[in-house]
């Protein structure tokens, strides 16, 4: 969609639906965002008539995808049901970022090893991204580019990810001005972290590569065919449509959040949702890709990371922030707010003409009320129903891989294989505070202190 569209739709003069709301709620149509591209977006037909499986994936974002992927891989029959298209969802909206590292181990002490599998599997798998592209041959402008965390003076808490990580083996280490310039083209960061693993990917590309691929191996996948019912048929479980149904022994719930969504309620009870928005610029001119991010690292700004940054395969800037309360309609505001932050942090940029292409907002499903603690769940729904969900912002790595995990442990029927401990839903207590939190209080603090070089 052209900035143009985008305008007059936010204006309201578009009238395919209430687009304050649609802002607001993060369901804006996939078109909005600034991933897919006309000449790539897939067309899955709807369930139309009553079949059988092994498992019923519902939900064909990164998670569902990877999970119907490695389930194919091992032979076993998958079936999945996706209410849009692949990719329609939070997959398709995120930054793009892939992180190869855990922001906090604290959640992890809940486990009965006290993480120790996560973190190892997490380890050895942290280039899933990367590895599944290569073997599947999937398009999907995944570059191991490296990520920068800059800040603008001296953190401990930046020292210690250092020594912790590369104990682990990581390449990664601190960097200060001169090379933090060489990397970023500017001089405003004094300090920071190098990581050189990790990258960038476009997400609703990787998301559709994997699906595409599952298809390949003998999965089913069904795009407009939003499940209406999950009901017993006997020992197995019969997932509806408005079109068919499926009949399979286990069924896997990969829904971002599960709003709106009438089979197992309870399971919208257990995160802290909160709206996001993303940015792309039109293509930049060669004088402007010449001075921002020369390194073409994934750029994150510490510790309030406003602006996370890449520069896609379209020679595009891809942002991300949280909008305002209420405010998340107001696209031309929160560009503006980013090419401030260009301007201040390469001056050189103030007469160059970088112009706003796409704009578009997603909701995540976070698990906990703390930002860096909000890990993926797996939950007991039912005898033969699990639901693998609430991945807030760390989806790109986290969501192929613990697909991945659940797709070979149950196709070897081996459920102490699963790496998350299987939950009960509990419902979270004031799952609204978190976003109020965040977008009426850190946010505006946030962007005051970098207005103000305070940070």
């Amino acid at each position: 969609m052209s900035w143009r569209e985008l305008r007059r739709a936010v204006a309201g003069q578009v009238p395919v639906f209430p687009v304050a709301d649609a802002y607001e709620s993060g369901v804006v149509p996939i078109r909005f965002s600034g991933w897919p591209a006309s000449w790539q977006n897939p067309a899955y037909p709807a369930l139309d008539q009553d079949i059988e499986a092994d498992v019923v994936v519902v939900g064909a974002g990164l998670v569902g995808a990877s999970l119907a992927l490695h389930l194919a891989e091992c032979g076993v029959r998958a079936v999945v049901l996706e209410a849009d298209q692949p990719g329609s969802g939070a997959s398709g909206r995120n930054a793009g970022h892939v992180q190869p590292y855990l922001g906090s181990f604290a959640p992890l002490r809940a486990h009965a090893d006290q993480g120790r599998r996560f973190v190892d599997h997490f380890i050895q798998h942290r280039d899933i991204v990367f590895e599944l592209c290569r073997k599947y041959g999937l398009e999907a402008d995944a570059v191991k580019s490296g990520m920068v965390d800059a800040a603008c003076r001296r953190h401990a808490a930046l020292e210690d990810k250092v020594k912790r990580w590369k104990a682990f083996g990581y390449e990664v280490d601190l960097v200060g001005r001169e090379q933090l310039k060489e990397l970023l083209g500017t001089g405003a960061y004094s300090h920071g972290i190098h990581w050189r693993e990790g990258g960038r990917v476009n997400p609703y590309l990787f998301t559709n590569g994997m699906i595409a691929a599952a298809v390949r191996l003998g999965a089913r996948v069904h795009g407009n065919s939003a499940v209406v019912a999950c009901e017993r048929s006997g020992s197995q479980w019969r997932v509806r449509a408005a079109g068919g149904s499926v009949r399979a022994q286990q069924v896997v719930i990969c829904t971002n959040g599960h709003a709106g969504n009438g089979f197992f309620p309870e399971l919208a009870r257990t995160q802290f949702p909160l709206v996001a928005c993303g940015m792309a610029t039109r293509p930049l001119p060669q004088a402007v890709l010449d001075i921002v991010n020369p390194g073409r690292v994934t750029l994150m700004q510490y510790p309030a990371g406003l602006y996370p940054l890449v520069i896609d395969g379209r020679n595009r800037l891809i942002t991300a922030t949280i909008p305002g309360a209420g405010r998340a309609q107001r696209a031309e505001d929160y560009f503006a707010y980013f090419l401030r932050y260009l301007h201040r942090t390469y001056p050189q940029l103030r007469d160059a003409r970088i112009e706003p292409e796409s704009y578009w907002t997603g909701m995540t499903a976070n698990s906990s009320s703390l930002y860096e603690a909000a890990y993926p769940k797996l939950y007991r729904v039912a005898d033969g129903v699990l639901a693998l969900m609430n991945f807030g912002s760390w989806g790109n790595v986290m969501g192929p891989m613990m697909g991945a995990n659940l797709a070979q442990a149950l196709a070897s029927d081996r459920p102490q294989d699963f790496l998350l401990p299987l939950e009960t839903p509990q419902a979270v207590r004031f799952p609204g505070l978190f976003e109020t939190k965040i977008r009426r209080v850190l946010i505006p603090a946030a962007r005051w202190a970098d207005r103000l070089d305070l940070v």
